[in-house]
């Protein structure tokens, strides 16, 4: 059974945060990071995963500052961009509980913060798994695609609503009739928490551009980053589009797995899938 327990620090800055995770299982160290979206948590996430990973791994599944049942400051990391404070977030986690080296397993916001850490820390990362990071550049693209947008924009308004995340959650699967009313009904009263309405951790600023701390796949150090990385990627992902896998191509020791009829939440829509792949990939070379 997992332990439900939490971790504190203070920031550089002084900040006090906290973070929520679930340990479970035996064997090298594994810290599996959730997306972005309204109500996100990291059991969430990883319902379907971490009872195969955790038979080979264990499996730190923790709630980012902003989500969960972790503090709501992500931005009291201080860094440029919310990637990036995710990163300094997950060295935090591993610093508080001395885990010296990890694989790390992302979805969305999660892969980018594990790869931004992978850049700024490649001592204190393992293997990367990354499912449909945020950051890759899409060429041609006129601006970010309506999932994005309504992430953005859902604290914004009037607040959240059902119909609101109904409408994002949409964007997320390939097979709509997997989202089931309490799947909503759960999503919507987390992403409902009066603390995170107070302080979104990802929210658009009117009349602002994203700047150059988004695209992290133009980052120079990608090209030689030493770790393994497998990128897996929906064909059909409505938020990050699978394009947004090209420029991430610069990483050179990675290998790239499509999945057909499969949304943004590749690790809940084809779990079998991707729990074969993510152990295989762990255990070779």
């Amino acid at each position: 059974m997992a332990e439900s327990l939490f971790v504190r620090g203070h920031t550089q800055g002084g900040a006090e945060w906290q973070i929520h995770y679930q340990a479970t299982g035996t064997g090298p160290d594994m810290v599996m990071l959730h997306g972005g979206g309204p109500g996100a948590t990291g059991a969430s996430n990883y319902s379907k995963n971490v009872e195969a990973l955790s038979q080979h791994y264990r499996c730190w599944v923790i709630d980012f500052p902003g989500w969960g049942q972790s503090s709501k400051n992500l931005n009291a990391f201080g860094a440029e961009g919310p990637f990036q404070n995710g990163a300094r977030a997950v060295l935090a986690f591993l610093d508080a509980l001395g885990i010296a080296k990890a694989h790390l397993v992302g979805n969305s916001f999660g892969g980018s913060s594990a790869l931004c850490l992978a850049m700024d820390h490649p001592e204190r990362v393992n293997k990367l798994v990354l499912m449909g990071p945020g950051g890759g550049v899409v060429a041609g693209a006129k601006g970010p695609t309506d999932g994005i947008k309504q992430l953005l924009t859902y604290y914004l308004g009037d607040g959240p609503s059902i119909e609101k995340l109904q409408s994002f959650v949409k964007n997320l699967v390939f097979d709509q009739s997997m989202i089931t009313p309490a799947l909503l009904q759960q999503r919507f009263e987390a992403s409902n928490d009066p603390e995170i309405r107070a302080n979104p951790p990802l929210v658009m600023v009117p009349g602002s551009a994203p700047g150059k701390e988004t695209f992290i796949s133009l980052d120079p150090r990608l090209a030689t980053l030493p770790h393994r990385t497998l990128f897996v990627w929906g064909l059909q992902d409505q938020v990050n589009l699978v394009a947004g896998l090209e420029p991430f191509k610069a990483i050179p020791n990675a290998d790239h797995l499509l999945l057909s009829r499969c949304g943004h939440w590749a690790q809940w829509e084809h779990p079998d899938r991707f729990n074969d792949a993510v152990l295989s990939f762990l255990r070779n070379p």
